[in-house]
């Protein structure tokens, strides 16, 4: 161990005597291990027992009585004592203490070094001192500064913890779990207890001064917790109690605009904060709050609801502003063009806003007279400025309804009029069902083409393959019903009945020929002509004789005009070479 001596001041004469011409004391190094060393000025003789202390002779225990313990010198120093010293100089090691009785010790360098290693200790520095060891007479005392400051940091800290009091840490390094910090002791900041919010880097918060509380501290076992957020929370807990008795439900609040996100506005009311939702933003709609606030922005809302368990505080600013629906019916009035923005398109129709806060309804029937009124999407854009007609008016109800094809007249009452029976109108497919089509003969006028009058042909077809949409086509009107505002509408009529043809041309007992369409249990159906057929039961032909899609000659038994039934009988089941039923005119072969 190397510990630093003065030089003897030879000659004989006392210690406290000082030659003029005796040289200033020189500090030496020695090896006590092999040298007992010169004796140190004032140094008492150290008692029987006391020569191997050991490196550590206080327990952590031993400490608090070192605090309440009164600085002491003289003869009565022994090992344990806590005394009050003068630094005498600070060398690259070790720092020279005068304390006592004029006795010398040393106090390693690296004591007075603060969490990020700068000294804090000169020449002449009164600082208190604990005796850790005497040692042999001439050799400097060991002292230690390092206990005197953590045991005054224990009670320091012990008190906090008792009071529930913060105290100042300041961050030195990253450990597994969360921080290093020096509260006078070595203490340990979970990472968890750093910040209310979770910290996404903690590596920026090393070499930072906070205020922290103890939450565990164990002198024995030197463990020491602090926590920065139960700090925080308490903080926080006590301006939310603040601030919530400055507010009343009903009232008025007046704060600044902390946070805008997608679903409302917070609002720090000094110490808690509001949310104004997105419909308590205006009596319109809102689509982007920032358009509205700014953060920083001080705004004054009205409490709508407290939660005090929950912490949460709803506000409105609509409520501050009057409620254009109270004197609506004042500017519109049913009947009335109104003109307004289209704010929304939905399925079943558009929203127009006619003022701030006050929107009408354009149903999906109200759009256009057709009966199958296109998506409102072709026909509206949001944004786009449009006029309507206010149909009724609720204020109670705060709803509007609003046509947008009564700007134009109504076409049956233009229209339905002038159309008859049997007239021949050109019109376009809108719609294909498997009942048939829907034909726009005059714009907001639909006929309906049934299935059963597409074809002559006693096949109903496909009404698919008759017409595409969009496709012009003629047709006949068959019936008007103007209260019911229905028309229907025929294309085989454009053409002479067949079976008035085909009852022309033929009569009983004449031969025609006849395609087989459709064998049943009693009998064949034969088509005859283009929407003609006859039945030819089982027992006018052999069994088995006749083939479907096959051509036969067939007799004609009987016609029925009223029912159009026809009755065949097949003598000769004979397949003709025709590949379709024969014509009907008389002028062809037979």
């Amino acid at each position: 161990m190397q510990v630093e001596v003065e030089e003897p001041r030879g000659n004989g004469e006392s210690p406290g005597a000082q030659p003029a011409a005796s040289p200033p004391a020189v500090p030496t190094t020695v090896d006590t291990a092999q040298s007992p060393g010169l004796p140190v000025p004032g140094l008492p003789e150290p008692a029987a027992g006391n020569e191997d202390q050991g490196d550590d002779p206080f327990l952590p225990e031993d400490l608090e009585a070192l605090i309440k313990a009164e600085p002491v010198g003289g003869p009565s120093i022994h090992p344990g004592s806590r005394c009050t010293g003068v630094v005498v100089s600070v060398g690259d090691t070790d720092v020279i203490v005068s304390f006592g009785a004029k006795v010398e010790g040393r106090v390693p360098l690296e004591e007075f070094r603060d969490p990020v290693g700068n000294l804090r200790v000169e020449s002449g520095q009164r600082i208190d001192v604990v005796v850790e060891r005497l040692g042999a007479p001439g050799v400097y005392a060991v002292l230690s500064h390092r206990r005197v400051r953590e045991a005054e940091a224990w009670g320091a800290l012990e008190a906090a913890y008792a009071q529930r009091t913060p105290v100042q840490a300041r961050i030195v390094g990253r450990v597994k779990g969360g921080l290093r910090v020096d509260v006078g002791v070595a203490a340990f900041l979970p990472g968890s207890q750093l910040d209310i919010r979770p910290v996404k880097d903690p590596d920026a918060w090393i070499g930072r001064t906070v205020e922290v509380l103890v939450i565990d501290c164990n002198r024995r076992r030197s463990n020491t917790v602090v926590s920065r957020s139960e700090l925080l929370k308490a903080e926080r807990r006590q301006r939310m109690a603040e601030a919530l008795e400055q507010l009343a439900e009903g009232e008025p609040a007046t704060g600044t605009v902390k946070n805008i996100t997608k679903y409302g506005v917070f609002v720090d009311l000094g110490g808690i904060d509001g949310l104004i939702k997105l419909p308590e933003l205006s009596h319109g709609r809102v689509g982007n709050p920032s358009r509205m606030l700014q953060p920083g922005q001080e705004v004054t809302a009205r409490v709508l609801k407290i939660d005090i368990e929950k912490e949460r505080v709803a506000l409105s600013l609509r409520a501050m502003l009057p409620d254009p629906w109270a004197s609506i019916a004042e500017r519109i009035s049913p009947g009335t063009r109104v003109r307004g923005r289209v704010a929304s398109v939905e399925d079943y129709g558009a929203f127009v806003e006619l003022e701030p806060g006050v929107e009408g309804l354009i149903h999906i029937s109200e759009i256009d007279w057709s009966r199958h009124p296109k998506h409102p999407s072709k026909t509206f854009a949001v944004d786009a400025e449009i006029e309507a007609v206010v149909l009724s008016l609720s204020p109670e109800k705060r709803r509007i309804s609003l046509s947008f094809k009564r700007l134009a007249p109504d076409p049956w009452t233009e229209y339905g009029p002038g159309f008859e029976i049997g007239q021949v109108v050109s019109g376009t497919v809108r719609q294909i069902t498997a009942y048939g089509l829907f034909v726009e003969v005059v714009e907001g006028i639909e006929g309906l083409v049934h299935v059963s009058d597409l074809s002559w042909d006693s096949r109903q077809p496909n009404p698919r393959d008759c017409a595409r949409k969009g496709q012009q086509i003629n047709t006949v009107i068959l019936q008007v019903d103007l209260e019911k505002r229905r028309l229907s509408l025929g294309v085989k009529q454009l053409e002479p009945d067949a079976w008035d043809t085909f009852l022309s041309q033929v009569a009983v007992g004449d031969a025609v020929p006849g395609v087989v369409r459709k064998q049943v249990e009693y009998g064949a159906f034969v088509e005859l002509a283009p929407g003609v057929r006859g039945l030819c039961h089982s027992s006018q032909f052999p069994k088995g004789s006749l083939r479907a899609s096959q051509t036969y000659n067939f007799e004609i038994l009987e016609v029925n005009e009223r029912s159009r039934r026809v009755r065949l009988r097949c003598r000769q089941p004979v397949p003709v070479d025709v590949a379709e039923p024969a014509s009907l005119d008389p002028d062809s072969p037979a």
